[in-house]
């Protein structure tokens, strides 16, 4: 059996926002203490390390480009608290409650008591895994194929025609607008999710997505990728920390493209 801890931690989730908007605030959350697991033998406990495989970014690309198609719309989701959906598998586990925690009588006399962990709670080594795992089968069973190998994480079924990508919580959907809630109300049979919405920030970037006229007169669809709040929250940052620093402007500082007429690809003197 392996013995552990729980701990809370508080975050500013979208702290790079600017003040007032509605996707920057405090986040709590109790997470499992997993370097700090003990064995029966009150031993460092040694974990599966199974490991997990999150979809791509470039998975992500390609979605924005399958649904930016005519008639194809894009929208995402998060699973709400997605590791706890997951069962605990593998070696049986007990954690220590936080004296904050122990509230009631029914805990009167006890020094340090302990409960069973059922469910793949966060900072657990293999939590993810057994998130993963318990996403896959769902989704398998309400006819998500997995696209392949080389693409983790990446589902089609080719009854909707839809292609969804799953990195860890957050869910990318794409495809024709007349499949698109279908879609979700089949993923949401097995998986408890947050209400879909329009593409907006995903894994902390912004996507935009904007119509534009070409050059030969016919409609295109564009797809912005925003990072601006997020490096000017850096910039911030770092002029608070090294006090009395100035920042010139300067043009934005591309690598050279051609390795022949960058600095590195000069021959010595």
């Amino acid at each position: 059996a392996h013995f552990g801890y729980l701990f809370g931690i508080c975050v500013e989730k979208g702290s790079e926002l600017p003040e007032g908007h509605e996707n920057r605030k405090m986040k709590y959350r109790i997470v499992f203490q997993g370097n700090n697991v003990k064995n029966q033998d009150w031993q460092a406990a040694t974990f599966d390390d199974l490991g997990s495989s999150p979809a791509s970014i470039e998975a992500a690309r390609a979605a924005d480009l399958y649904g930016s198609a005519p008639g194809h719309c894009i929208e995402m989701a998060d699973a709400v608290q997605a590791y706890v959906q997951a069962r605990l598998c593998g070696t049986e586990t007990w954690v220590c409650l936080p004296p904050e925690w122990r509230d009631g009588p029914h805990w009167t006399g006890f020094r340090r008591p302990v409960v069973r962990l059922r469910l793949a709670l966060y900072g657990h080594p293999d939590a993810g895994t057994f998130w993963e795992q318990h996403c896959d089968r769902h989704l398998r069973f309400i006819g998500f194929e997995p696209i392949g190998e080389c693409w983790p994480s990446c589902y089609f079924p080719p009854a909707l025609k839809l292609f969804l990508v799953v990195y860890v919580d957050d869910f990318k959907m794409a495809g024709p607008k007349v499949n698109i809630k279908t879609g979700w109300n089949l993923i949401a049979r097995g998986l408890e999710l947050e209400p879909p919405q329009p593409m907006g920030i995903f894994l902390g970037c912004n996507h935009i997505l904007e119509e534009m006229r070409l050059p030969n007169g016919r409609d295109a669809r564009l797809m912005k990728y925003v990072m601006t709040s997020f490096m000017r929250s850096c910039v911030d940052l770092y002029l608070e920390l090294a006090r009395g620093v100035k920042l010139r402007t300067v043009d934005t500082p591309f690598l050279p493209e051609d390795h022949l007429l960058s600095p590195q690809g000069i021959p010595a003197s």
